[in-house]
This record gives structure tokens, sequence and C-alpha cells, in this order.
């Protein structure tokens, strides 16, 4: 229950001069998923059990607690700076994969990292390769679209997609959390949108019909206009999305409530 400092446990792998190993306050260790886990038994009787365990050889997910500190003016964690600390973790276990939840703020972010072996067959363990990162989750008032990842992320226990090992269940996490995985999942949703869209939506300069047009032209006319506006809206949203992540805009100007006291909606 007590944390651990990053020096504790990162022997080898700690980098005073690194911006993301600095960040770091406290560790905790969370637990452990193995086989045992899914028999319901219990793996360690003690924590130093637990510590010396997963130095070695071990078939089984680590499973770490990191609290991170503020950074100057407010702003959040980058990506590489939470993919150096993954990282790292990852090189201390040479056998055993670790994920990581990472805590600031009234923030928490996923962190997960592949695990390749060595071309050199004298190397020890593993490497640590690709880091996958769901980030920037708020505590409150969570984002719709990371809901629906973390409810991916649970397992199912019976049926044909039974998830019944720990080698099963990394497997799972890692195909949830690919980025090539999101990005269909992302570019599915939007697709589905603007289809819909194109079908309700009603902008400025919309097509009259002249007097000797057939209604197929017309049509066709009014359904171009529709999809020409529908494709500015979203590139318009997604580059000032693009912007208030690099911190560039107000991040108020994407919350409904705070929007509806600094921006006149009118009727």
């Amino acid at each position: 229950e007590e944390p651990a400092k990053p020096t504790d446990i990162l022997s080898e792998n700690y980098n005073a001069s690194n911006h993301g190993h600095q960040l770091m306050e406290d560790v905790y260790f969370l637990g452990i998923v193995n086989d045992e886990t899914f028999e319901e038994k219990d793996t360690f009787d003690s924590g130093e059990q637990f510590k010396k365990a997963i130095k070695k050889d071990y078939d089984g997910i680590v499973l770490l607690g990191i609290t991170l500190k503020d950074r100057e003016n407010g702003l959040l964690p980058t990506r590489s700076q939470l993919a150096n600390i993954t990282r790292a973790f990852n090189r201390e276990f040479k056998y055993t994969p670790v994920t990581i939840v990472f805590k600031y703020g009234d923030y928490i972010s996923f962190a997960n990292s592949e695990r390749l072996k060595y071309k050199q067959e004298w190397r020890e363990g593993e490497k640590a390769g690709k880091v996958t990162i769901l980030r920037d989750i708020r505590t409150e008032g969570t984002h719709s679209g990371h809901l629906r990842i973390l409810q991916r992320l649970e397992i199912k226990r019976s049926g044909a997609k039974a998830i019944t090992s720990y080698a099963e269940l990394y497997q799972y996490w890692q195909e949830v959390l690919s980025v090539s995985v999101l990005n269909k999942s992302f570019y599915e949703e939007l697709s589905n949108w603007y289809f819909w869209a194109i079908k309700s939506v009603r902008f400025p300069g919309e097509p009259v019909k002249e007097a000797d047009e057939k209604d197929a032209d017309f049509l066709e006319r009014t359904k171009a206009h529709r999809a020409q506006n529908v494709i500015r809206l979203i590139t318009r949203l997604m580059f000032s999305w693009f912007i208030k992540e690099k911190y560039l805009i107000n991040a108020q100007l994407f919350d409904e409530s705070e929007l509806k006291e600094i921006v006149d909606l009118g009727k």
C-alpha cells in the first residue's frame, strides 16, 4: 500500500536528466495478472515476494500506478514523456510486461509497451517496443470517446471470445489500445457521421431550383453543396481541436457549459 520512489525501482534505467523521469512522484504496485489470477488464486503473500519475483523470468503482467508532478503553467505531460517512463519500466523488468496507469491532476492515462525478442541471443530478457498510450482521460466529465475505449478493455470470461489466460489478456489489451485499431474506429465513426450529416444539415447559400431544372439535377447540386460544406466543417473542427491540444487556444471553447458563458449563441 505504501508507494515507492522511482529511483528505488528503476535501478538500471532511471535518467535524472530525462524530462519524463523528472515528472515522476510516486510509484504504486497495483498488482500482477497471471494465469493464477484467472483461477482466483493469490500469487504473493507479501510485497517483498512480489518485488523479488518480477525481477525474474515471470509469466504475468505487472500493473503499476504512477503519480506525476504538475508541469509548469498547468501543461499536461506530453506523449513522449509518458512513453519514456513506460519504456524505462519495461526495460527494468526484462521478462515481465508492465502496464502503467498514470495520474496527474484530474487526468489519468494508460500505457502499454510491446515486448520483443532481442536479435542477439546473448542479450537477457525482452526489449521494449512500441508504446501505446490512451492519454488525458478526465476523471470527471469523461469524454464519450474515452469511455467507449475503456469499456472495450473489459474482458469476456465466457463465450467464444472469452479471455482465460494472462497471455490472451495481454494480446487483447494490445489490440484494443493499438493505434491502427483506434484510427480505424475513429475514421469509421467520422464516415458514419458524415453520411448522416449530409442528409440532415442546412447551410447558407443552399441552391435554389431553377424554373427549367430537372429534379435530379437540382438534387445533385444540393447534395454537392451540403457535402462540400460538411467536409469544410469537419476539417476546421479537426484543425481547431489540434491547436487546442497544442495549447494554442483556450480549452474552454470546447466545453459546452463554459461556451455558453463566453459566447452569445443566440436563439
